[in-house]
């Protein structure tokens, strides 16, 4: 399981089907169009990655925007929550 800390508070991060559908309804663009480039982006979907995975697990996530949470995941946390996950994701989708 990866982990988000925001405000000394951790939150689990999955890149569910939830999470991506939401993506697509924020952004306009389906996920598997997803490269990781683009910094809003790429804020949307650790936003809804952990969102779902909160709701998923039933725990409180009090945050109602990425614009809530991007100014507390630098980098390098953002490619250990999404690593391969996100291009292996994209990549069967793609083949799907």
């Amino acid at each position: 399981m990866k982990w988000l800390t925001i405000q000394g508070t951790k939150y689990p991060f999955r890149l569910t089907i939830g999470a991506m559908v939401a993506y697509k309804r924020e952004t306009g663009e389906d996920f598997s169009k997803f490269s990781g480039e683009d910094m809003e982006k790429l804020g949307v979907i650790i936003y809804h990655g952990t969102k779902s995975a909160c709701k998923a697990d039933g725990i409180d996530f009090p945050f109602k925007s990425a614009d809530e949470i991007i100014d507390y995941v630098d980098m390098q946390e953002a490619a250990a929550l999404l690593g391969g996950d996100a291009e292996a994701q994209a990549d069967s989708e793609k083949k799907s």
